[in-house]
């Protein structure tokens, strides 16, 4: 059975960082995340957003004051049907265009 959802080398790094770091913040993150594959990407925890100014659909949840889960849906063609992809969960939205020039 295929998982429901994917970490960005990026933000896996960061997560593997809040497990050392702040095991708080790391135990919000899978909440979070759990939270966004029972409601959808924009319903539930956190105050869901569909981020502007990106090309492709990208979707943040807060996490902290400062630091954000940033997220989107990707199509799984082999398995048809949506995957959540988790791009980032620390900082608040750096650098969001170096993931429009991924597939």
């Amino acid at each position: 059975m295929a998982e429901k959802y994917v970490w960005h080398k990026i933000a896996w790094n960061d997560y593997q960082k809040w497990i050392k770091e702040n095991k708080a913040i790391a135990k919000k993150i899978i909440e979070l995340i759990e939270d966004i594959l029972k409601n959808g990407v924009l319903k539930g925890k956190g105050k869901p957003e569909k981020l502007k100014y990106v090309k492709k659909p990208k979707y943040s949840r807060r996490i902290d004051q400062y630091n954000r889960l940033v997220y989107e849906l990707i199509y799984e063609i082999d398995e048809k049907t949506n995957k959540l992809r988790i791009l980032s969960c620390k900082g608040h939205y750096d650098n969001l265009e170096k993931f429009d020039n991924e597939d």
